[in-house]
């Protein structure tokens, strides 16, 4: 089956590329943060290094070990607490940063 002129072999590629891309930009950004963090020693930066890491990257490999672990109806769930997870210490650093 076709969609926009690309088979399903070609989005299953392009949406591989996609989620690529996606963990390398939070990759960097996290290691900015970490930088930042190294720079000014606040725990803030340091949880927006670990949330953005959570959000992109760790969130994305759970699920790719989830799909190969659990069945199809529940391998979501765990990259979703991931990211969960990742939201709440994001919101900790902006909570930390606003206190000073």
């Amino acid at each position: 089956m076709e969609f926009l002129g690309l088979a399903d072999e070609m989005w299953v590629t392009v949406k591989f590329a996609i989620h690529f891309a996606q963990m390398g930009v939070g990759l960097l950004i996290a290691a900015l943060a970490l930088v930042g963090y190294r720079r000014q020693r606040t725990r803030s930066m340091l949880a927006l290094a670990v949330g953005i890491s959570l959000l992109t990257f760790v969130s994305y490999l759970v699920t790719l070990g989830a799909v190969q672990v659990a069945p199809r109806a529940v391998f979501p769930i765990p990259g979703t607490i991931t990211e969960l997870a990742g939201l709440l210490v994001l919101l900790y650093a902006i909570v930390l940063a606003r206190r000073g």
